[in-house]
């Protein structure tokens, strides 16, 4: 039986994912039912631009709520700014809809500035992942990076968990975004990789440079992640970019690798300072999960959704 989705925020405005994400749903044998956007105007040209770019002819939308009355949908991807997630989340499980969303999982518009703030947002996250289970709801987040792991253990095979402890991680990520922004819009890709790494944690001892960095386009975050085979050192460097592809590295123990996209063909490697090898393309290995989650029926992961949240919103509250 084909699936169908609906996709949010199918522009690509700043760090938009949308068109590629309806791009991949479709070559993965998906319908895309139509699109929503802010307004009737934006969602009818970005429609226009899909079925250019990638023959996706479908019919645009100015609020989810239309489109679930005029289309028959089993997936909600919410691809829209971190602000609007809330609202179409709510709406997607309420109605029984699997979801596909991009990080972060959702934002307050409320400033998060003291630790009531954080326990308020793991509280609300706790009830959103409830009612997914209670719903049958398969809930996934585009967590991309953790699907370059193999490859870079072909680089440094001996970095691998099973043969030795990881003592440090690092991430460098450059978002379109400047100031606090950047938290909230890149910091979920390095806790993916944690948890990817060593499973559920707390962090804790955190220390930034925000407060005494000259400029807010450059952050960096240093804290201690306490998992149960141990506790890594791990530091986050953002730095704001309008540059693409966008530089991004990581580093475990210190072995670094760089991400290199060539754009022509849109062909991902990671590269270390002697050997190069190709990524399958994380985000088809992403989605490819997400639709086996919904064939296989498995529920969401919910630590790694509370815990990914509980996180975000402790680092941002240290700079505050």
């Amino acid at each position: 039986m084909t699936l169908n989705v609906a996709i949010i925020g199918p522009g690509r405005s700043k760090q938009g994912t949308g068109p590629y994400i309806a791009r991949t749903f479709q070559e993965l044998g998906v319908k895309i039912c139509g699109v929503v956007s802010s307004s009737l105007d934006s969602a009818t040209s970005s429609a226009k631009q899909l079925k250019r770019d990638y023959a996706i002819d479908c019919p645009p939308y100015a609020s989810l709520d239309e489109l679930l009355k005029n289309q028959t949908t089993d997936i909600v991807a919410i691809c829209s700014p971190s602000a609007s997630h809330y609202q179409y989340l709510n709406t997607a499980i309420d109605a029984g809809y699997h979801v596909f969303c991009e990080k972060p999982f959702w934002w307050p518009i409320e400033k998060v500035i003291t630790k009531k703030d954080v326990l308020n947002i793991t509280a609300e996250t706790t009830k959103l992942v409830e009612r997914c289970k209670a719903q049958n709801v398969v809930l996934q987040l585009n967590t991309q990076w953790p699907f370059t792991l193999p490859t870079y253990y072909e680089i440094f095979p001996q970095q691998k968990q099973t043969l030795q402890p990881i003592e440090t991680f690092e991430m460098w990520l450059s978002p379109q975004s400047a100031d606090k922004t950047m938290i909230i819009d890149a910091a979920p890709h390095l806790l993916s990789m944690l948890y990817a790494l060593v499973g559920s944690g707390r962090i804790y001892n955190i220390k930034s440079n925000y407060q005494a960095a000259q400029s807010s386009k450059e952050i960096k975050f240093e804290f201690d992640y306490l998992h149960s085979y141990g506790d890594i050192k791990v530091c986050l460097l953002l730095s704001s970019s309008s540059t693409s592809p966008k530089p991004a590295a990581y580093a475990i123990n210190h072995k670094r690798v760089d991400r290199h996209v060539e754009l022509s063909h849109y062909l991902i490697s990671l590269r270390s300072l002697d050997k190069q090898l190709p990524v399958v393309d994380p985000l088809v290995c992403s989605i490819k999960n997400f639709l086996s989650s919904i064939h296989s029926k498995t529920s969401p992961d919910e630590v790694a959704l509370i815990d990914g949240m509980t996180h975000l919103a402790q680092i941002y509250q240290t700079v505050s």
